[in-house]
């Protein structure tokens, strides 16, 4: 049996790889425990580890995060993290080590397993994101890892150009569509009673996810005061979702229960239930921020996308999406075409989707055991 330790630092994340963890448990060759790190453990992201706890996986914490809004604290968490995960590892013994995306935990990951001679399955390569750390983070994870699971084939080209060995390359698709296609639908009524919300089924509302930039911190309280204020304009249910822990995230916070406080339609929450949120993604009339949900999930669903600012920019997307400066009347009028204007809602309704099926992790699992841990796998080759 190939033991595998997965490590995840934050909730979307932990989200995407949900349903491959339910796959390496249905395969009797694999077996799995999952560190949970980072924002898992910080109250004032809602303590997700116990998500993790309730869906019954195994798992194991590790207290990284620093209480600090400042750069060199995300650096420090990381340096943190490292040193945690290298005495779990050397505890654990593990054959594979699985992570996703571009964050500190994806390179922590990824550097133990490359100086412990451990393969690292990595998911999500390949992306190109402008203006944030987490892009170069993202490459430096694949010259890194030694199995790559990109979500689609524009980003597995761009893994096999930075000199990978194609054998090493699968596209698998995004996970997180698997646990969308799965979940059981929720009425209004019961998400209103799940959540305190008086959501009406003949009333538009909006739903708002927001993060911080690391290369505009500095302007994230700002950015999101703008935001809030051309949605408080329209008078609209909102249901705003607090954002991860990139430097400036605390700016963000601050601006969002101020003005929760003060609003009677906004509606903030630290985190939702995954069948909350999916169910929320299924009704909202649009999803507005910056959030990645909006590029790799809302076309599944046809959902309206508004994506405001920097973040994003460049990154693969289908055609639902309205990219918009963080200017209030650019927002108020992106608002109101994905409200309105049905050309556009009828493309958002034929909009196809480039981030896979709702099937990846079942391919992800498979890929995984059947791969042989040898010399070839673990000593690495560029190509050019």
């Amino acid at each position: 049996m190939k033991k595998i330790l997965a490590v995840t630092g934050i909730r979307s994340e932990y989200f995407i790889l949900q349903p491959v963890f339910d796959e390496i448990l249905e395969r009797k060759e694999l077996s799995l425990k999952v560190v949970a790190t980072g924002t898992h453990l910080s109250p004032l992201h809602g303590e997700t580890y116990k998500i993790i706890e309730r869906d019954g996986y195994d798992i194991i914490k590790l207290e990284s995060l620093l209480a600090t809004d400042s750069l060199s604290g995300r650096c420090k968490s990381l340096g943190i993290q490292l040193m945690g995960l290298v005495d779990i590892i050397n505890r654990e013994k593990p054959d594979w080590l699985l992570v996703l995306g571009d964050r500190e935990e994806s390179l922590a990951v990824a550097t133990a397993g490359a100086y412990l001679n451990i393969p690292v399955a990595h998911i999500f390569g390949g992306d190109r994101v402008v203006g944030n750390v987490d892009d170069s983070v993202r490459h430096a994870v694949t010259k890194l890892a030694h199995l790559h699971f990109p979500a689609t084939k524009e980003n597995g080209e761009r893994i096999l150009r930075l000199g990978e060995e194609k054998w090493r390359v699968h596209v698998t698709g995004n996970p997180a569509l698997d646990s969308i296609r799965k979940q059981p639908e929720l009425t209004l009524e019961e998400i209103n009673d799940r959540i305190g919300t008086n959501l009406k089924p003949d009333k538009p509302f909006i739903l708002l996810i927001n993060h911080s930039l690391s290369s505009e911190y500095k302007s994230s309280q700002q950015q999101m005061a703008t935001i809030l204020e051309a949605v408080a304009s329209l008078g609209i249910e909102t249901i705003i979702i607090y954002p991860n822990s990139d430097a400036g995230s605390t700016a963000i916070i601050d601006e969002i229960e101020n003005c929760a406080n003060k609003t009677p339609f906004f509606h903030a929450f630290k985190t939702l239930p995954r069948e909350v949120f999916v169910n929320l993604q299924r009704k909202a009339a649009l999803l507005l921020g910056n959030s990645s949900s909006g590029i790799l999930e809302a076309p599944f669903l046809k959902l309206p996308v508004v994506n405001v600012g920097n973040r994003q920019k460049q990154r693969q997307h289908a055609e639902n999406i309205i990219f918009v400066e963080c200017e209030r009347v650019k927002i108020i009028a992106a608002i109101n075409k994905a409200l309105y204007d049905q050309s556009f809602l009828d493309i958002c309704k034929n909009c196809k989707n480039p981030y896979g099926d709702g099937f990846s992790g079942e391919r992800i699992a498979r890929i995984i055991a059947e791969t042989e841990i040898n010399d070839k796998l673990i000593n690495k080759q560029i190509v050019y």
